[in-house]
């Protein structure tokens, strides 16, 4: 019997019985392209700001995507760069006709993303400079009709989808610095009938709000945007619900969650793992849009960008990891250099990231300081060392049960172990081989000693005993 199609109501109570979509919690590590007119001045300060303080109101942040925004605080490193670099009389929409997008490749894109080991990507189809990426009918300022003449998202759509990739599609929500009306409701009218045109168009897998950060420090109502009603009809208009989700940008707080399927952390992680279900998003470098400023030292290697993703999954999260191309549509050496690196690990030591969930606990840090970080998939649990052990590596609070088989991903051997009270201690073969993390797969589910609280509770083996060998938890 074919399963009745749910139906969501334009509330709160109605919209919070949607869970993320399982492929989505299988995916594990998506692409987000961040691409646009401001992809042409391509700046942003490296040295005068950190990531961490977050200065945008003052027009000082590495983020080159918000050029316009920044550039309009007199005297901040934007204002200063673009009277210096393009003079007082350039405005930012001169920028326009220099977005050409003439080299680019939707097709080269995915196969990159896919070679990288992504499962989904998301597009940014318009930030908060408010240019569209598809030629929309609600505005003239579009990609269509200017710059480019392209349509660009479905060049982009067309291509995820041809290479078995999810579509995700960004679309700036509640932050507008080029709109005169904003905020206002014929402002909110503009972003839902943009919003509703973009997924009828291109119905896309996962949409993807931005900026609920505005609400609360312009003091709009969050009720202005009307958020429930155009999640239910994103939910309603997909041919199964289940399928599709959304994020948590939508301006709207309920209790202690944002309304949403899931939390976007913006370069950070968790300590712990958490009831809800995350994905960390954040750049190569330290900008999502292309920023000519960075260099070398500005991006993260490849091995950080697994130890992130690794320790993302092992906290039932996922990596949303951007790029930033060029005006050009071309995507920067160092950055496909990054997502081929993450690739290659991916082809080893994908067992122990797609398809998995958290275990009872995130991971522990050996005696000798090795991180080491668990997944899950059936009656397995991954045990990831984010460096190289020496000899042997030996696994504080696990107990092996008997006929454990325990394999390096990438070697076809059993490895030899053997238990020290509460510590499990794996046997390595000589024939490893350098990599960024060491993924170790331990059939069956063994017994873990140490409980995620708040506070990890340390159990001993006696604990084990009055609550049951045969009990996971």
């Amino acid at each position: 019997m074919e399963e009745k199609k749910m139906n969501y109501e334009a509330n709160w109570e109605s919209l919070k019985q949607h869970q993320p979509a399982k492929w989505f919690k299988d995916s594990k590590f998506g692409i987000f392209v961040h691409w646009g007119v401001y992809s042409v001045p391509a700046w942003a300060p490296t040295s005068e700001c950190d990531i961490d303080q977050y200065t945008k109101l003052h027009g000082t942040h590495p983020y080159a995507e918000i050029y316009l925004y920044c550039m309009r605080f007199r005297n901040s490193p934007f204002w200063k760069h673009h009277v210096e670099t393009y003079g007082s009389n350039f405005h930012y929409d001169d920028f326009i006709p220099m977005f050409k997008a003439e080299n680019y490749n939707a097709d080269e894109w995915a196969k990159l993303f896919k070679e990288a080991g992504a499962k989904y990507s998301v597009m940014v189809t318009k930030h908060s400079d408010d240019f569209a990426m598809w030629p929309t009918e609600y505005s003239d300022r579009n990609a269509y009709k200017m710059g480019p003449h392209k349509d660009l998202v479905k060049e982009f759509a067309d291509a995820m989808r041809g290479n078995d990739l999810k579509l995700g599609l960004y679309f700036t929500w509640c932050f507008n610095v080029y709109y005169s009306h904003y905020p206002s409701f014929p402002y909110t009218d503009y972003i839902h009938a943009q919003a509703k045109e973009l997924i009828d168009t291109y119905h896309p897998d996962l949409f993807w709000p931005d900026a609920e950060y505005a609400v609360p420090r312009q003091r709009v109502p969050a009720e202005l945007w009307r958020s429930e009603e155009m999640i239910a009809y994103y939910y309603n208009q997909a041919k199964d619900p289940k399928e599709v989700l959304v994020n948590d940008r939508w301006g709207k707080v309920d209790n202690e969650r944002l309304l949403g399927d899931y939390m976007t952390p913006e370069y950070a992680s968790m300590n712990g793992i958490p009831e809800f279900y995350w994905e960390t998003t954040r750049g190569i470098g330290r900008s999502f849009g292309y920023n000519q400023m960075e260099g070398e030292d500005d991006y993260s290697s490849v091995k950080e960008l697994v130890h992130i993703l690794v320790d993302n999954v092992s906290k039932n999260g996922n990596l949303l990891l951007n790029v930033g191309p060029k005006a050009d549509g071309t995507i920067p050496e160092i950055q496909k250099q990054r997502l081929l690196g993450i690739g290659k690990w991916l082809k080893v030591n994908g067992d122990a990231i797609y398809g998995t969930r958290h275990w009872v606990h995130f991971g522990v840090d050996t005696d000798n300081g090795i991180p080491v970080r668990y997944t899950k998939k059936g009656d397995t649990v991954y045990a990831i060392a984010l460096e190289r052990p020496q000899g042997s590596l030996k696994i504080p609070y696990i107990m092996a049960k008997e006929n454990t088989k325990i394999q390096l991903l990438g070697l076809p051997q059993d490895l030899n172990w053997v238990q020290n009270g509460s510590e499990l201690e794996i046997k390595l073969p000589d024939n490893m081989e350098e990599s960024e993390a060491y993924a170790f797969s331990i059939t069956p589910e063994p017994y873990c000693l140490i409980e995620e609280k708040n506070k990890p509770k340390i159990l001993t083996v006696a604990d084990l005993q009055v609550m049951g060998l045969d009990k996971h938890w």
